[in-house]
């Protein structure tokens, strides 16, 4: 069976913000066939034009009734001046109390118009790490800025951009099982599922951007593998250089020591494999800690909080 889903365009939308994820429905075949029908909408009915400066034509105009299933409602700039149309607000706010099985799902800081329109508050909710300002307007929502992507009953959201795609084949997953989805990754050349949060390719972006092309290959290693020995000697021998100075070019290019960069790679790992819901013995081997007592006291130095408690709040 077919599901349909309206995508909102809106004037200064960022254009990867609906290509990412539409794309990645558009890639998900059944049996041979489409599993996913995608409809653009615009507020007015009107074209509209893309923060890039491209043009993109509406086939009818959002409202409370299209006989779609789910609306996605991307990010960009736009964003500041469509979470004070009412009109949006009341479409948003009668497909969040419609019975049934439509879904809610945001793009980057399209959180922010769900914000605006109330269906956020008392759930969990991402949005891209620039808005964090933003999201202080809205205190009933339960913001994790460092989540990749989130889904509470029927209403999703994701941290911006690329994490787009990762929560559309996370939503094909769910309705169409691991091989469509995998399929659909592989379509795309993206992974099926990245695990840590904004935070952990925040780090892998700066380490790509780093004055030394040893620290970088250094830094996109221990991110893509934590679990492995990296002790300061570790580190610095991998980077082909003595443990004075590769601390200083931690310093000088990460604002921070080699071992603090690793406990946060590893943390973020951790949290990742724990929203899988794996034993907490399993998520420390594999995250590199070694044993619990020592993830235990990572999670305490990052959250303030055990590794249960984060798990019973997020």
């Amino acid at each position: 069976m077919i599901r349909t889903i309206d995508v909102l365009l809106f004037d200064n939308v960022n254009l990867l913000d609906v290509a990412g994820p539409v794309q990645a429905f558009e890639a998900a075949f059944v049996e041979g066939r489409k599993r996913y029908a995608l409809r653009y909408v615009s507020p007015d009915g009107k074209p509209v034009i893309a923060s890039c400066g491209l043009r993109l034509i509406a086939e009818g105009q959002l409202c409370e009734r299209s006989g779609s299933d789910d609306l996605l409602i991307p990010g960009g700039k736009g964003v500041d001046a469509l979470i004070k149309d009412a009109t949006v607000r009341d479409v948003i706010q009668h497909r969040a109390a419609c019975e049934g099985t439509g879904r809610l799902i945001s793009i980057c800081s399209g959180a922010l118009v769900l914000a605006a329109a109330g269906v956020l508050d008392g759930r969990r909710a991402t949005t891209h790490w620039s808005r964090s300002l933003d999201t202080r307007k809205y205190e009933n929502v339960l913001w994790d800025l460092d989540r990749i992507s989130t889904s509470d009953t029927r209403i999703f959201t994701s941290a911006g951009v690329t994490t787009g795609i990762d929560l559309a084949l996370a939503i094909i997953r769910a309705d169409c099982g691991p091989r469509v989805a995998l399929a659909a990754a592989r379509e795309l050349v993206v992974q099926l599922r990245r695990t840590g949060g904004q935070s952990q390719y925040a780090i892998h972006l700066a380490g790509q951007f780093t004055r030394d092309d040893n620290l970088t290959q250094l830094i996109e290693k221990v991110v893509t593998q934590p679990h492995l020995d990296w002790s300061l000697e570790a580190l610095a021998a991998e980077a082909g250089m003595n443990s004075r100075t590769l601390s200083r070019h931690f310093k000088r290019d990460l604002n921070e020591t080699p071992a603090r960069f690793v406990e946060r790679i590893r943390v973020d790992h951790a949290r990742g494999l724990l929203s899988e819901g794996l034993p907490l013995k399993q998520v420390a081997a594999d995250s590199g800690f070694g044993d619990l007592q020592r993830m235990r006291r990572a999670f305490h130095r990052r959250f303030g909080i055990h590794v249960s408690d984060y798990q019973d709040a997020f």
